[in-house]
């Protein structure tokens, strides 16, 4: 089944055949993730440079490993969500494709003395993933290392990493290799089925892990997506874009408004409104929606906490399919305390 057919008119939202999304609960299934880009930054200030940008703390990213890192605007609106790991020379930030030359314009704008150098890597790198029960057996009968859940392991050049798992798909891998390399591994992985990468997205709202397309650009601070539950942002490090902001938001209390998911029977699409019934005004924000393995759509959704949990609330207006909340794979809590 061909990959990604829906992503170019509606970037953060997937349509897929409910049958090819049902695949990954049922057995290992592998799809290639070519809506998503790779930013390198490469040179002797590569790391100080992007301490100074980003949420979460480069300078503890050890080689071969996988951070959750955002950028924001000075407001401390997200701008993107990466997926970041380095070598010896190089950081890489891997993105939706759709936002990233707009990431490495931003982000070339404050370079200034550092040396370093940002450019858009995507066609130098391939990002598989392998997902679904038996995807860890899979992977090492074509010679992977498996790590275990939040680990990563190199094998040749290949990074292999195992995110959470999510409710209905229990192994998630996300393997990172050189263009170059990639057709042999992809060979190597051939027995498992290929899938539509709307099964992927769909797994990572299961998941409750969101990222950030240019539909949702600048909307949210990133504790509105449970960024710093997840692992994304620390309150550590030096000061960053938004930082102050971030800071304010986490110590004073003023968490108000958080990430949740939830099924729709009908469509609707990443940045579309969020209502509660007979209220005019928008509460809130869809963050990503993709196929359900039963129908409809699963979605992952920005509110006011309490409105989230005692309101009845509907997709794209105040007329529009009734959204089902369902509770998130995670429990939500204070890193800092």
């Amino acid at each position: 089944m061909p990959n990604d057919t829906t992503l170019a008119a509606a970037p953060g939202s997937w349509i897929a055949d409910a049958e090819s999304v049902r695949a990954a609960t049922a057995g290992p299934v592998l799809t290639d993730l070519t809506q998503l880009g790779v930013i390198t930054a490469r040179g002797r200030d590569a790391v100080e440079f992007l301490q100074s940008q980003l949420t979460n703390d480069l300078q503890h990213l050890v080689v071969g490993n996988l951070q959750l890192n955002a950028y924001c605007t000075a407001k401390g609106r997200l701008i993107a969500v990466f997926d970041c790991w380095r070598n010896a020379e190089s950081v890489f930030l891997q993105l939706p494709r759709e936002i990233l030359p707009a990431a490495v314009k931003r982000l070339s704008m404050f370079v200034l003395r550092a040396e370093v150098k940002l450019f858009d890597a995507s066609d130098d790198w391939s990002c598989l993933a392998a997902f679904g029960p038996g995807a860890a057996h899979a992977l090492a009968h074509a010679g992977l290392s498996a790590p275990e859940a939040g680990q990563t392991h190199v094998t040749g050049p290949a990074l292999v990493a195992r995110l959470r798992d999510s409710p209905r798909v229990p192994e998630r891998f996300l393997v990172l290799v050189p263009r170059a390399q990639a057709g042999a591994l992809r060979d190597r992985l051939h027995a498992l089925q290929q899938v539509d990468a709307a099964a992927w997205w769909w797994s990572q709202i299961d998941a409750g892990v969101a990222n950030v397309f240019a539909a949702t650009q600048e909307k949210f601070v990133p504790q509105m997506i449970n960024l710093e539950v997840l692992g994304g942002v620390s309150f550590k490090k030096g000061c960053y874009p938004g930082q102050e902001i971030v800071a304010r938001s986490q110590y004073l209390g003023k968490l108000r408004r958080r990430m949740a998911i939830a099924h729709v029977e009908g469509a609707t699409h990443a940045g579309a409104n969020v209502c509660a019934q007979g209220d005019a005004q928008p509460v809130g924000s869809v963050v990503m929606a993709a196929t359900a393995p039963g129908g409809g759509m699963d979605l992952l959704f920005e509110s006011p906490v309490d409105r989230a949990m005692n309101s009845v609330l509907l997709a794209n207006a105040p007329d529009g399919p009734r959204l089902e909340v369902r509770p998130l794979p995670y429990a939500l809590f204070d890193p800092t305390a």
